[in-house]
């Protein structure tokens, strides 16, 4: 075989062997992106869902409901193609009927209490998931300077405000046991909490209504204290501890008369 052929069937595998090489290369680098692009999808799905049922209501409004929902949807169809699960088609269909329920009529949702330090701590890191989003929604011009500003300003407060409420359902409970110092500790605890937000009209109009209450509390406090001066005076004066009392002092005042 002429050394020209050789030549040129060696350089033809050297060259087949790079393509096999660069080809699998490409199709691993597409298999390594498509797995990321299916877990960033999933994760971002998945704080999103929390955002609509995990965080306490009175902490999303409609406004940002309703977009958190659209995101819903669209990271969902964003997975479909990418992600084998048949059950991805079935979310997709509810959180659609979601989202057309909500633009034609938006949730009246109750508040809920938040009443220990974990639930206040959940609602923060909700409410920085949130924060994220409308950073994120402002990023991809969804939303405004100005409209990302307002919602970010609120969320601010919200997260003061969880704090807060958790705080005035201490007082509250320690109000009901008979506690209101303690109680009274629990509001001013809960005015220090708003103070990042002091400039909020919500916030100065829920630190003076706890200044309100702990006027209340006060009076509370001082007739509870009243009471139990007296009532343990009234047990002392009629026990048998304080006759011995009277007695043991007029024989002091007696046995001072003799001596003098």
């Amino acid at each position: 075989m002429p050394v020209t052929t050789i030549t040129i069937l060696v350089f033809s595998a050297i060259c087949l062997a790079i393509g096999a090489i660069y080809f699998a290369q490409v199709r691993e680098r597409a298999r390594v992106e498509r797995v990321r692009k299916i877990s960033s999808l999933s994760d971002r799905y998945r704080r999103l869902q929390g955002l609509l049922h995990d965080l306490p209501p009175q902490y999303l409004g409609n406004e940002l409901r309703l977009m958190v929902a659209e995101r819903c949807v669209e990271t969902l169809q964003e997975l479909i193609p990418l992600k084998k699960d048949p059950q991805l088609a079935s979310k997709l269909a509810q959180d659609q009927e979601a989202l057309a329920q909500l633009r034609s009529n938006p949730a009246k949702l109750s508040p809920q209490k938040v009443n220990s330090e974990e639930e206040a701590k959940n609602v923060r890191k909700l409410l920085q998931v949130l924060f994220k989003f409308v950073q994120a929604q402002n990023k991809r011009r969804a939303l405004s300077a100005a409209d990302a500003k307002k919602y970010l300003d609120q969320i601010n407060f919200f997260a003061c405000q969880s704090k807060a409420d958790m705080l005035v359902a201490r007082a509250e409970a320690a109000n009901k046991a008979g506690k209101p110092r303690v109680a009274i500790h629990n509001y001013h605890s809960a005015i220090a909490a708003y103070k990042p937000v002091a400039g909020n009209p919500a916030a100065a109009t829920a630190v003076q209504g706890f200044k309100q209450r702990i006027v209340t509390l006060d009076q509370i406090a001082d007739e509870h204290n009243k009471r139990v001066k007296e009532q343990a005076q009234e047990k002392l004066e009629g026990s048998t501890e304080w006759d011995k009392f009277l007695k043991d002092d007029e024989t002091w005042k007696k046995k001072n008369q003799y001596d003098d």
